[in-house]
């Protein structure tokens, strides 16, 4: 196997085919990546799970800079009685069922931005946001 460093900066979509808002959003990350300068990185979440440390980082990410607010965003509605109050309690429950992570997820790892990309719209607040890719 081999390794190859990407061309353009890289937005990782964590996504389940299963679901509608999934595919529209993964729809739209492609369009938008003809547009403007960047890669995808599709992880199928059932397949391949976010590392601890992806986790650790889409958490921060997602409350932009603020570890409760990811808390409250990074796992479905269903997931737990109660929202997990650490990281390493989102990285328990996402190692017994992967599928409680949210998706469509996005994460720019390079700029440190992650969203829930739902309604799948959301795609752009990412791509979009000010001098965040340049157009080719």
């Amino acid at each position: 196997m081999s390794f190859r460093l990407p061309k353009f900066p890289m937005i990782t979509i964590f996504h389940n085919p299963s679901l509608k808002t999934s595919t529209e959003a993964l729809t739209l990350l492609q369009k938008a990546s003809r547009r403007y300068n960047f890669e995808i990185d599709l992880i199928q979440t059932k397949k391949q799970p976010p590392t601890h440390q992806q986790i650790k980082n889409i958490v921060e990410y997602l409350g932009n800079g603020s570890i409760d607010e990811g808390l409250a965003q990074v796992l479905v509605p269903e997931a737990v009685e109660r929202k997990p109050s650490t990281v390493a309690e989102v990285q328990e429950i996402l190692d017994r069922n992967p599928g409680y992570l949210r998706k469509p997820l996005l994460v720019d790892w390079n700029r440190g931005k992650a969203l829930i990309a739902d309604p799948p719209r959301r795609v752009f607040e990412l791509v979009k946001a000010e001098g965040a890719y340049e157009e080719r």
